[in-house]
């Protein structure tokens, strides 16, 4: 019985995946691919490509949300960017989310 609750709680939850490109600091990006998958909602963080002399990095990111789409990447950006002080900007193509 436990186990069917907990399945209709998650009926709820949708699967979205962006491709997000995130500006850092000083600090450059490396280690960050694990402090995203931290995050509350992010499920997989895959590196598609890092500069570190740009300290631009691009990644494939999944998540769990019961938000719309638009909505839940911002959430992202929103705890991505509070909770670590280098990075300088994020920006998730939106024509690239797909729900999963």
């Amino acid at each position: 019985l436990m186990k069917l609750i907990q399945l209709l709680l998650e009926l709820d939850y949708r699967t979205y995946e962006a491709m997000v490109k995130i500006t850092y600091g000083d600090e450059g990006s490396k280690g960050y691919d694990d402090a995203l998958r931290a995050l509350p909602g992010v499920t997989t963080v895959t590196i598609a490509s890092e500069d570190t002399d740009s300290k631009l990095a691009t990644y494939k990111v999944k998540l769990i949300s019961q938000k719309e789409p638009i909505e839940a990447f911002k959430s992202f950006k929103v705890n991505a960017s509070t909770k670590y002080s280098n990075i300088i900007a994020i920006k998730v193509g939106e024509q690239t989310i797909e729900e999963k």
